[in-house]
């Protein structure tokens, strides 16, 4: 049940809170302070629950066997792969657009299509992962894997358009 897991959370913020806060009297709203707090407590998790597993850096590189650093931050950089930047400033890669010990074939071309540097990172995963009426109801992820590169490519062109103006 969620009410116990509450409890104790709520008990655990507050008993760190008296003692970050201790007696002064910050000049914050305690509700919005509250709000985001745990907002940002949660999020790590909401995105997971969202996007599915992660790989670290590390795991991502034995997954695409054994390639050095350089050569993930390559990918990256040339829209092969995607990387995501957590608050912490690690660098996460959604195991979604890997299919066995490689990227899924195409997953390249619609990144480079949707991410470009001015498109967030997290909003790209999050589109490649929500279901759109223009795909049949499939999340573009999973149509690149079903039906293959056309019509992904141009559901990202689409997108890239409405965003770029």
């Amino acid at each position: 049940m969620v009410a116990p897991w509450i409890d104790q959370a709520t008990a655990a913020f507050e008993a760190a809170l008296a003692d970050i806060v201790g007696k002064s009297n910050p000049d914050l709203d305690p509700v919005s302070a509250g709000r985001d707090a745990a907002l940002e407590a949660m999020a790590g998790s909401l995105w997971s629950d969202e996007l599915g597993p992660f790989y670290d850096s590390d795991g991502v590189r034995q997954l695409l066997g054994g390639v050095s650093k350089q050569a993930v931050s390559e990918r990256v950089h040339r829209h092969r792969l995607l990387a995501l930047r957590t608050g912490s400033g690690r660098l996460v890669y959604p195991a979604f657009q890997f299919s066995g010990r490689a990227v899924i074939p195409g997953f390249g071309d619609v990144l480079s299509i949707v991410a470009p540097d001015d498109v967030e990172s997290w909003f790209t995963a999050s589109w490649l992962t929500t279901p759109d009426s223009a795909l049949g109801g499939r999340s573009p992820i999973d149509a690149l894997k079903v039906e293959g590169l056309a019509g992904v490519k141009a559901a990202a062109r689409e997108l890239a358009s409405s965003l770029r103006g």
